[in-house]
């Protein structure tokens, strides 16, 4: 029997081979039935019309959480203040869940505010002790607030200071609140879909870890989903298939399009596009624009997202590129929830997700850990394409080196490193719609959806110009980026085969066959990167048959500087960036250098001289994020966007 790996398993492979948390360590979660829908959440305190939720007992070193819902009203506005005891972080003071970890046995205080859409303001103080617990215990983060039918994750962990034992298993459980959809654990994690409530309601979930040791340890958790009115028919929930939250706001609450931002960019009641006149470019309304003036377009679920994003655009050595590529957007969104992230020429917005920003570990445990939903594609067939962004022979994103478990904090280079690829791909979009020698253009009267249909994007046209040739990679794309069902005769494609259709051709990576958009992008990014912060993009062929250590069957390092690629990337940057002297700059850039057959994917990150890669963490193997255009083929009744 032929041996094959899937996608998903050469996922878990590299990241346990690198540093990552090493999940598939432990045994499957068992799913237990979820409750009835007659078993409610009960509340710690009923007063004033509040219902507030809070745990029996709190402990240190350990995840807790408070709670507020209204009982016969809508709540409109909530501020937590802590008011004693040693600091806690929580990084959603205005969310009507708070969680946070306790380090200290101490008395501790709270001052919760909630304005009522009837205009009713209530205050209530919260008073707790939280006791020392040095045992192995369980921590499920992160207790938060969910959009009705949205995609949630919670991940369970061991915590405490005598946690030396390994965990054997995981017990996911309901045990309160309406009966939640696609209930999924998957070890570490719980993947579910909310239930759709005719009010703010609380669920509550337990997880169960097993020691190595024979001890065992208990963590509930809270979501509370939130009662939202959606369009099925508006742009989120129909044409992406997504709903998304309602925590988000505008970063700059008194800034120049807070009243217009949400509504305009990122809710699930979007179905038509703000005018220009509302919410113009960026580039018609200045050529110079400050961080200030692109923090005043800016949506964040969390506000430490902004906060993030506010020191990329001031430390980041892209910060002078990012500024003059964001012209050509209306709108920034960061939130937790975004994942892939993505470029919509019906908004003129680009969307990010914030796993990108994050530094601390508090931080990291506010975002959706729902995998991107293309990691199954193509798994069938018997090759793969990964690719990688390296620099002086190591790794130049190393995601891997900071494990959830390991609770550590990255430095700025890693969120530069993150964000800058992320930044110079979704801005290659915006910039092929909205080029430069648009934004004097747009009139004020119309948006971008009418403008991006009437007007072909920069791609169309260079896409007849400079071409792909390989019309059997670009069906292949359409199975590793698409979902569509592979054919007989490309489950019969070996490596070698790929190989050689690969090579002659005009791509420097896998993802351009998926559109002439990300084709465009896709070449503008690798040369923004190696020009900018001398980042060198590899690319490689390899088979997914009995191949357990990733052997290369080709491979190439810097193909974007490959004398037949030149003369594409150089039109690119030209129609994105007119100010750059491509040609020059080119000459500058490494040539590509090959990578050695036979050695595996790993040995392969150092092409001066033979290595071991102890030292080394993996990319996961993923496509690039996503262009909308992409959804566009999931969703046939969506606008017509080119």
């Amino acid at each position: 029997m032929i041996k094959r790996f899937s996608l998903s398993l050469l996922l878990s492979l590299i990241l346990q081979a690198c540093g990552g948390s090493g999940d598939s360590d432990i045994s499957p979660s068992t799913p237990v039935q979820e409750p009835n829908e007659q078993l409610s959440v009960s509340p710690k305190r009923v007063e004033d019309g509040l219902q507030l939720f809070y745990p029996d007992t709190f402990q240190t070193n350990q995840a807790a959480s408070l709670a507020v819902i209204a009982s016969n009203d809508t709540i409109k506005t909530v501020k937590w203040q802590q008011i004693s005891g040693p600091e806690l972080q929580f990084l959603a003071p205005t969310s009507q869940v708070i969680s946070f970890d306790i380090s200290q046995a101490a008395n501790y205080s709270f001052e919760l505010t909630v304005t009522l859409t009837s205009s009713a303001q209530i205050q209530k103080t919260i008073h707790f002790s939280a006791v020392q617990n040095n045992t192995e215990q369980a921590t499920v983060r992160l207790d938060h607030v969910a959009v009705e039918q949205a995609k949630v994750s919670l991940r369970a962990d061991k915590t405490g200071t005598a946690n030396t034992a390994d965990i054997t298993s995981i017990t996911w459980r309901q045990v309160a609140g309406p009966r939640v959809i696609d209930f999924t654990p998957e070890q570490y994690y719980l993947f579910f879909k909310a239930p759709e409530v005719s009010q703010d309601t609380v669920l509550e979930f337990s997880a169960t870890l097993n020691f190595s040791d024979g001890s065992v340890a208990t963590d509930n958790s809270y979501v509370l989903i939130k009662n939202t009115s959606i369009n099925d028919d508006g742009y989120f929930p129909n044409y992406a298939d997504r709903i998304v939250t309602s925590e988000v706001q505008p970063y700059i609450s008194d800034g120049k399009y807070a009243d217009v931002l949400v509504d305009c960019i990122y809710n699930n009641q979007l179905s038509s596009t703000c005018s220009f006149a509302t919410l113009p470019l960026l580039g018609s309304e200045t050529l110079s624009p400050t961080v200030d003036d692109v923090l005043s377009r800016l949506v964040v679920s969390h506000a430490w997202m902004g906060d993030r994003f506010k020191q990329f655009l001031q430390q980041s050595s892209t910060a002078d590129d990012m500024l003059k590529l964001l012209r050509a957007t209306t709108a920034i969104v960061i939130a937790y929830d975004v994942r892939p992230s993505f470029y919509w020429s019906a908004t003129g917005a680009i969307y990010l997700d914030a796993a990108n920003f994050w530094l601390t570990p508090q931080e990291r445990d506010t975002l959706n850990d729902q995998a991107d939903y293309r990691s199954s594609f193509g798994e069938a067939l018997q090759f793969m394409i990964p690719w990688r962004y390296v620099k002086n022979n190591q790794y130049y994103i190393r995601n891997g080196d900071y494990p959830a478990a390991s609770r550590l904090t990255k430095p700025f280079s890693a969120l530069e490193a993150n964000a800058s690829w992320l930044m110079y791909h979704e801005l290659g979009h915006a910039n092929d719609f909205f080029p430069p020698t648009s934004w004097d253009q747009v009139s004020a009267n119309t948006n971008p959806l009418s403008y991006s249909s009437n007007h072909a994007a920069s791609s169309s046209r260079f896409s007849q110009i400079y071409p792909l040739n390989s019309e059997d990679l670009k069906q292949l794309a359409d199975v590793s980026f698409s979902g569509n069902t592979a054919t007989p005769n490309q489950l019969a494609l070996e490596a070698q085969d790929v190989v050689a259709l690969f090579t002659p051709d005009f791509a420097p990576d896998y993802y351009c066959y998926s559109t002439i958009r990300e084709d465009f992008a896709t070449l503008f990014g690798h040369f923004m990167m190696a020009y900018r912060l001398g980042v060198s993009a590899d690319v490689a062929i390899i088979s997914t048959v009995e191949n357990e250590e990733l052997v290369v069957s080709w491979g190439q390092r810097d193909r974007n500087n490959a004398p037949q690629i030149q003369q594409r990337v150089k039109a690119v940057v030209e129609t994105i960036f007119p100010e750059l002297d491509v040609a020059n700059i080119q000459s500058t850039l490494p040539a590509p250098v090959t990578m050695r057959s036979g050695d595996d994917w790993f040995s392969n990150i150092n092409l001066s001289s033979n290595s071991n890669a102890s030292n080394l963490q993996a990319k996961p193997l993923s496509p690039l994020p996503l262009a909308v255009e992409d959804y566009w083929q999931h969703y046939p009744n969506s606008p017509a966007i080119p």
